[in-house]
């Protein structure tokens, strides 16, 4: 079950990736869109390619695309990043689905969904066919991790970062799901870890690649070693 806990989605909010500080190979531009109804701010390489494979980065509770742009601007892979807004205003930033500490699981579950369904319209509207990767953290990686399970056949990799997956969004009796490579520290007390291995193992039923990284000892929040890896990550899977 999801912990009913209010910092679940609040304690890394700003995430970004701080730790992805080498140079991409052609600098990128800042503009923007509107797709399906949902905000896009987009970093694309000055010289236009439409080949480019798309990585949607999905900001957390209280995140918004223009705390991201200089933590995605150097990512070192070749593609079109998109950072979409959240629905609703929340303190600082937005939100992608309502949340409340007595909340049931059916009906996180029933928010998630729609949060992700509507999202998913910009995504497809957007991308236009091309492969794509999905990041998100806590609500942004639950979304990921919905995604993952929905969307097999579009996504290439999804990777959510401190985050989890209601239990009715998970596939089911060995369905398949997109690959899925998660981050999250052992001495979480928001989101225990072991709400994350259940998840994860949910997705490697049948076929499906799924992998948990573990960090000793970190709490809630992201760290340098998980920017590192992820980066690492991500770039072994646009490459494949």
């Amino acid at each position: 079950m999801m912990p009913r806990r209010r910092d679940f989605l609040l304690g890394a909010a700003t995430l970004g990736l701080g730790g992805l500080s080498v140079a991409c190979s052609k600098p990128r531009r800042v503009t923007s869109s509107v797709h399906a109804g949902i905000d896009f701010t987009e970093l694309v390489h000055k010289e236009p390619d439409d080949t480019l494979p798309i990585v949607v980065a999905i900001h957390g509770l209280g995140g918004a695309p223009e705390h991201w742009i200089e933590g995605w601007m150097p990512f070192p892979g070749r593609a079109r990043i998109v950072l979409p807004r959240g629905f609703e205003r929340h303190e600082e930033g937005f939100s992608w689905f309502p949340w409340a500490t007595n909340m049931k699981d059916s009906k996180l579950a029933s928010d998630v969904g729609a949060a992700e369904e509507r999202l998913w319209k910009g995504i497809v509207d957007l991308s236009g066919g091309r492969p794509v990767i999905v990041a998100g953290f806590t609500q942004g990686a639950i979304l990921s991790f919905v995604m993952a399970s929905r969307h097999p056949g579009a996504i290439v990799h999804a990777f959510p970062v401190v985050g989890s997956c209601p239990d009715a969004l998970l596939p089911k009796e060995k369905a398949r799901a997109a690959p899925v490579t998660a981050y999250h520290g052992t001495a979480d007390e928001t989101l225990p870890i072991q709400v994350v291995r259940d998840a994860v193992n949910a997705f490697k039923q049948g076929v499906n690649e799924a992998l948990l990284r573990e960090y000793p000892g970190v709490r809630h929040t992201a760290t340098d070693q998980m920017h590192l890896d992820l980066k690492g990550d991500m770039q072994k899977a646009l490459r494949t």
